[in-house]
């Protein structure tokens, strides 16, 4: 039997609970509070006239995007190095692609070479992106909190830049 992977605070209860068959379900937000919450914060002017019949002209349309997510993983062995990243769309649709990376690399080369991917966000004109990554140096370099020290890296910490600059940030 299988046991599923855990981390974290609420992990832990949830296993010694586990034990006792009791079953731990956290609590969910409650969005109608979020709104009185709102409400309060912001209340309307008394000056303000109500109006009861809405036109066409004066609805307005708020849609909520939500980012697409994507997560990449690069790593290299003695007989080769590849890749693979894994995109997940605003209706949690999986677009995954793996590649082969034909020349010796470093494990650093082959997390740039994943963030190459980004090429795929850019033909695709997604509006927004969430990139998880499990490599701290890579994610410092790009960010800027990191200068690139190897020379190698350079062209990749370039390309990577030019297109997350096309890409909107919000």
């Amino acid at each position: 039997m299988a046991r599923p992977i855990l981390s974290g605070q609420l992990a832990k209860w949830a296993l010694l609970l586990f034990q006792f068959e009791i079953n731990f379900i956290p609590q969910r937000t409650i969005k109608g509070q979020a709104l009185a919450n709102f409400l309060a914060e912001h209340p309307v002017p008394a000056e303000w006239e109500y109006i009861e019949e809405f036109t066409n002209e004066e609805i307005f349309l708020v849609e909520i995007l939500l980012p697409w997510k994507m997560y990449s993983e690069g790593a290299t062995k003695r007989n080769g190095a590849g890749a693979g990243v894994l995109f997940v769309s605003l209706k949690d649709n999986l677009l995954s692609y793996s590649f082969v990376l034909t020349q010796t690399c470093s494990n650093n080369v082959a997390e740039y070479q994943t963030l190459l991917s980004l090429g795929i966000v850019v033909e695709m004109e997604i509006p927004q992106l969430e990139v998880y990554r499990d490599s701290a140096l890579v994610i410092k370099q790009i960010m800027g909190e990191f200068e690139v020290k190897k020379i190698g890296l350079v062209p990749f910490w370039k390309h990577v830049g030019d297109l997350l600059a096309k890409i909107p940030q919000t």
